[in-house]
């Protein structure tokens, strides 16, 4: 390959990497899973996309249980990491429909009242998610925490938003540093 080929490549690598745009990727379950009474259960999801997080929003599609203080929910990543999603909220009401948690909401779930349905900032920031690789197994994890009330997860689903893989960053470097050398050879 010429110089004036490999000068092409980089450039055309620079180019693409600095045109990539967000990408979104929704994963849903929707086997329904038992909340058993004073017990924790978990429900999980595979999302077979690779991408760094900038975003990562959750949606409690369906979940019904009687008297919604008695829950606790996490998501956690396939890393590990675990952000708590809601906290013994909503009294002796009932139910998520079509609830949504995401960091940009304008009212905290603290604030909201069930049968929870609308979008909420969640106890803790799904920010946390962020910069960590999106590919892998999501897990909804619900805790009943009282007795005499139990439910069951119909559907949840995650929403992640990914940035360019670094890769592809790398590539530009790579095309600066051959755009560099030419420079260098022509002096």
């Amino acid at each position: 390959m010429n110089f004036k080929r490999l000068l092409a490549v980089c450039a055309a690598s620079l180019t693409t990497a600095f045109t990539a745009q967000a990408a979104v990727v929704t994963a849903s379950s929707t086997t329904p899973t038992a909340i058993c009474d004073r017990c924790v259960v978990t429900s999980t999801l595979n999302v077979d996309t690779r991408g760094t997080l900038s975003d990562v929003n959750v949606s409690i599609v369906d979940l019904r249980h009687t008297y919604d203080a008695d829950l606790a929910i996490w998501l956690i990543a396939p890393t590990g990491t675990t952000v708590q999603l809601f906290n013994r909220r909503g009294g002796s009401a009932d139910n998520f429909f079509n609830t949504v948690f995401d960091d940009a909401a304008t009212t905290a779930v603290a604030n909201g009242a069930a049968p929870f349905t609308g979008t909420f900032r969640a106890e803790e920031l799904l920010s946390a998610f962020n910069g960590q690789d999106a590919f892998g197994t999501w897990t909804l994890r619900v805790a009943d925490l009282a007795g005499a009330d139990v439910g069951v997860i119909n559907n949840w689903n995650v929403q992640l938003t990914t940035v360019p893989e670094p890769g592809s960053l790398a590539l530009a470097g790579l095309a600066l540093v051959g755009l560099g050398m030419a420079r260098r050879r022509k002096a």
